[in-house]
């Protein structure tokens, strides 16, 4: 007669060999971590840079200046698993001496755009909260605060 329990049985006693064979500090990593915590990033990680100019762009839309701003560095970045992925950017952002133009649809790419110079010059550092769903490939930005540097 075969043991109905004995499979899980040894299920369990791998699961636990392994967890035990773990090093004290990866295990440390793995209680430190909750569901849904802030996670730091590096500021070159290419996510990091693909949010900041999504949040810059959303930035360029809203403003009222006759010039667009991109982003000139990564203070801080952070991202949040939720219904998506949320990210938290402080970003150092400059006036460009590109002047935007009432042509809908044109896309500008700002890496391209001489930053301002003298009076024309803008600096601004902003906190930026971006929810992107890669389900749904949308990008939003949620709030953003700036303050003259």
């Amino acid at each position: 007669m075969e043991r109905p329990h004995f499979p899980l049985a040894m299920g369990l006693g791998l699961l636990a060999f392994c967890l035990l064979t773990l090093s004290p500090d990866a295990r440390a990593e793995l209680r430190s971590r909750r569901t849904g915590e802030r996670q730091n990033l590096s500021p070159t990680d290419p996510r990091v840079q693909k949010a900041a100019q999504a949040a810059v762009a959303s930035y360029n839309m809203g403003s009222d200046s006759l010039y667009y701003f991109r982003d000139t560095k990564v203070i801080d970045a952070k991202y949040q698993l939720v219904a998506g992925i949320k990210y938290y950017l402080t970003l150092d952002i400059e006036s460009t001496e590109c002047r935007k133009t009432r042509v809908s649809g044109e896309h500008m790419d700002l890496t391209t755009c001489p930053l301002a110079a003298g009076g024309q010059q803008e600096k601004l550092r902003c906190n930026f909260e971006l929810l992107e769903v890669p389900w749904k490939n949308t990008t939003q930005l949620l709030k953003h605060d700036c303050v003259q540097v």
